[in-house]
Order: C-alpha cells, then structure tokens, then sequence
C-alpha cells in the first residue's frame, strides 16, 4: 500500500484567533485609558529623553524611547476609529494629549535650567524632518501593530520602540522652546506628529485586514471613510510639508557635496590641511558659504576666488565664500624618519592628491620642526615655497638670538634634499634677531637661563654686577652664574661708552675666583650703547625704561 505524505497546512501571514482578537480588546481598552502608571511612565522617559538630548548622549535616548508608553494609547485610538468606538477614543485621545503635554512641558521645565545652553547634535538631528522620516515610521507601524497583534512576533516590541521615534521630538521640541528656538521647536513637533499619524494610519489598516471590525456592522465603507477623514486630511498635509523638506534636504546637501568638492581641489596646494566643516546659508538667491580649515596656512584670496568660480559654474548661482583656518603645526620625532611616506599617509587619510609642491612643503616642515626642536632658542616663524629659477626653493622665517651659520643651512639643505628626493631643493632662511628678557633684564644667550637660584649663585650674581658697574662707564644690564664640576661660569650683558677688554675680563675673573675659592669663568657681551646727557654717560635702559616718563611728556 503506497504511503500518502500529506503536507502540513502553513498558518497564514497574518493570524489572528478569535481568543486573541477578544483579548487584544480588552487588553488595548484597558491601557489606553490614562492611569497614574501612564503619567508616571510618560514623565520619567521625559525626563530621561530630555536629559539624553542634552547630553547629546544616543544610548540615554534610547533608552527613553524603551520606557516610553505612548504607543499603546496610539494604537488605542487607531481600534476606536476602526471599531467605531467613541468610549474608546476619547480615553486614548486624552491619553495621547496628556503624554504629548508632558513630553513637551516637562522638557521646557528641565530646558529651563542653567546647565541648559545649546541645542546639541542629537536635538539638531530632530529638528529637520524630511519624507525619510515618515518612511521609518510606516515601517516601524507596521512592525508594532504586527507584533501587537500577532503573539508569534510579540518580543521584537522593544526594538519597535526604538525605531519609532515618539518622546525624544517631544522633548527636543520643549528644549528648543526653553533655549527660544521657535523654528526648531516645531520642526521636532512636526516629526513627532508625522510619527503620530502614519502610525495611526498604518495600525488601522492592519486592524481592518485582521478583522478587528464588528460583524454587525452593516455599512463599514462610509464609517471608515467618516471616521478617517480628518486623519487622512491630516497625513496628507503633513506629507507634503515633509516632501518639501526633502527636497531642501537634498538641494543643501548638493550644495554642501560642490563645496567640498572645490575645497578639495584647492587644498591640495595647501599640505597638512583638513577640512574641519561646511555650512551655507542661501538668501536673496545668493549662496553664502563658510567653510572652517585646518592648516599650517590659510587660504590666498585668488584661491578663494577661483573656488567660488568653480562652485558658481557647477549650481548655476551666485556665491559668497568665507574659508577661515585654524592654524595648526606638523612635527615628526625625528628628522631622519621617512617623512616621504608620513606625508603620503596622511593625505591619503584625507583623501587628497598633493601636487609636488605641496609634498615638498609639509616634508620641510616636519623636518625643520624636528630639527629646530634641539635649539630652543630659534622659533619657526613661518615656512613657504617658492619656485626658482633652478628649482623649488623653501622660504624659512627664523627668529633667534644668534645669526644661523652657513654650514647649518648647508646641513638642513642636504637632509631636505634626501627626504624630497629632490637635488634641485633649496634653503634659504630669513633671520629675525630676537632678545629674551627676564624679569633681571636681556638674556642674549638663547638657552642658558636660570636653574636654581641657590644664594650662593645669587651672592656671586651680585658681586660681579657691582665689580662689572664700577668699571667707568659700563652699565651691568644681565648677569647669570652657573656652577659646574669644574667651578662657576658667569654669562654677562654690558652696554656702555666703550667695549670692555680681556684685561679687565681677566681682572674680575681672579677676584671672583678669590673670593668664592672656586675657578671662575667670564663671559661678557659688551656692546658700545649708552644715552649721554650734560652730566655724563647713561645706560640707554635708563631712556626706555621706567624714568622715560619723567623726562618726555608721552601722549
């Protein structure tokens, strides 16, 4: 006798047993009525919402959104339309008004504290509804009501609470009225209620398939119809001014992509330069873009204007740009690293093509960076790149207390050189003298300043300035003393009507070395400076400092 399989019947997609559909009535009835539980419920995950909003914090939105029962008086309201149900419309109607008083309310309250100063990303990010919006919330109504309906899928609730966004626009809508921002208050209450009413939509839809209409209902069109008119009306109108917000959405962002696009071209010049960020604002049919930079330079103007050009002939409208760069400075440890590929792999990061020039630039400028780093005493004031006759030629502005020598240039030259791959590269350095000046008077000798001013390094210090200030006609402006193991090294400034001599060097050295019991070495910059007047020869300090006033009128 053949055997006979018999396939097993598959339950439908959707099902809805008569026992699950009674309780489901009594069980959406009973919730949706607004209960102490409800309030409670609803001011906690405002509270939670708006303080993750001003945390700018998505995990405590999150868990807002978990908490939240807003949902449940919603899908109330949608069984009432489909049921026809006025008992059972009204109570989740005043539910959902009551949670949408205290999501905004409560938000205004916490908004008005002074820890509250601006609008954060995560408020921002619901202050711009667009059609997108109102696409994850049909979705996410057609999960909830499902899994309402159908125990098979009921776990996957919470993740729906999640995507439906209900309480945090609620409270980013108070927030933003607490900080005055009007405009953004609604567009966070106008996304709140696009969620609302596609939601509302969806879950009647669903209701109406799985028959949850009365049988004994005679005439369900025209009821449907009556009941669902003002929702309709509404869904519509929201869904126009949604679609309008779209299309802002996507022509800012068309705008924002050009920008960036020129900005990318014109900072492959430019080494070591990000973009930080791109904003424009669009009046009177003019374009007006900011654009923030990071960079060790900013931008010329003509590179700025052919950006504007490029933007122009690309969205067909007249542009204003302001490019504003932060400063910013590039350093590697060690000036024999391979510099070559740092800077390759930190325009690729950025995903920008240097030309050769600007290769050639930001090499220079972590090998010099690096290399200066060992004499404190020059600052980099600045670095640029200059074409030359025989080939690249790299600018440096340095300040300092001494003049560099040749054979340094030379040296840095020919490491350059090597990193660029370049023979053709030349140095030349534009030298700033600079003094340093403590609060005893000028340092001229760069990194020698002051360790521990023991008193027997103060006690010396004295006594050679007054041995120094008895010489006829030299004034003592900086005087400091060193000890070592081979005994004391005294560093001096003099200005005077005549250049001191080794003679007079020598004669101090050995009264020191007497004094103190300890060899004793002297150097002595002595320059001739000195202010003289009827009574005799003056230190020129004596003119640019303090006295000056007594003696000129200063307007």
């Amino acid at each position: 006798m053949p055997l006979i399989f018999k396939r097993k019947a598959r339950p439908p997609l959707l099902f809805v047993s008569d026992v699950r559909r009674e309780f489901l009535l009594t069980e959406i009835t009973r919730t949706s009525a607004p209960s102490g539980m409800y309030y409670l419920l609803m001011v906690v995950a405002c509270f939670i919402a708006s303080i993750g909003l001003m945390a700018d914090s998505p995990a405590v939105v999150i868990g807002a959104m978990l908490v939240s029962p807003l949902m449940t008086p919603i899908f109330g309201f949608s069984l009432g339309l489909v049921r026809g149900e006025f008992p059972l419309i009204r109570d989740s109607l005043f539910s959902v008004v009551a949670g949408i008083l205290l999501g905004i309310g409560g938000a205004f309250l916490i908004g008005c504290f002074p820890v509250f100063f601006e609008i954060t990303n995560e408020i921002a990010a619901r202050t711009e509804p667009n059609l997108l919006d109102l696409g994850v919330a049909a979705f996410a109504g057609i999960a909830g009501t499902v899994a309402l309906i159908d125990e098979r899928v009921s776990p996957v609730m919470p993740g729906i609470a999640i995507a439906t966004s209900l309480v945090p626009p609620l409270c980013a809508s108070g927030l933003c009225l607490a900080l005055q921002q009007y405009s953004n208050a609604w567009g966070s209450f106008l996304l709140f209620f696009a969620n609302f009413l596609v939601i509302l939509s969806i879950a009647s839809v669903l209701f109406i398939i799985t028959g949850f209409i009365p049988n004994s209902d005679n005439e369900p069109l025209p009821r449907l119809i009556k009941h669902f008119a003002t929702t309709t009306i509404g869904l519509i109108i929201v869904a126009a001014l949604l679609t309008q917000s779209l299309i802002e959405v996507s022509v800012s962002r068309k705008i924002d992509n050009e920008l960036r696009i020129v900005t990318l071209e014109a900072v492959t010049s430019t080494p070591n330069t990000t973009i930080e960020e791109i904003k424009h604002e669009t009046s009177d049919g003019i374009i007006n873009g900011f654009i923030m930079l990071q960079g060790p330079a900013s931008l010329k103007a003509n590179v700025v204007k052919i950006m504007e050009e490029k933007a122009e002939k690309a969205l067909k409208m007249p542009i204003q740009l302001i490019v504003r760069t932060s400063i910013t400075q590039s350093i590697s440890a060690s000036a024999n690293a391979n510099i070559s590929s740092l800077v390759n792999a930190h325009a690729k990061n950025q995903k920008i093509q240097l030309d050769p020039s600007a290769m050639i630039l930001e090499q220079a400028e972590l090998l010099l960076r690096s290399y200066i780093s060992k004499y404190p005493w020059y600052t980099l004031m600045g670095i640029n790149y200059m074409e030359l006759k025989n080939g690249p030629g790299i600018i440096v502005e340095l300040s300092g207390p001494d003049l560099p020598q040749p054979e340094d240039v030379e040296r840095i030259e020919s490491l350059l050189r090597n990193q660029t791959r370049n023979k053709k590269v030349s140095l030349i350095v534009r030298f700033f003298k600079s003094n340093d000046i403590t609060r005893h008077g000028r340092n001229l000798f760069g990194a020698q300043y002051s360790g521990k001013n023991t008193p027997e390094t103060l006690k010396i210090e004295t006594v050679t300035t007054e041995y120094l200030d008895n010489i006829r006609n030299v004034f003592p402006i900086y005087v400091e003393a060193q000890h070592s193991k081979t005994g004391w090294k005294i560093l001096a400034d003099i200005a005077g009507s005549r250049l001191i001599d080794s003679k007079e060097v020598e004669n101090i050295e050995q009264k020191l070395a007497k004094e103190f019991k300890s060899p004793v070495k002297l150097y002595v910059y002595s320059k001739s400076e000195a202010l003289v007047d009827s009574e005799g020869v003056q230190p020129f300090e004596f003119f640019s400092g303090k006295d000056r006033k007594d003696l000129f009128r200063v307007d």
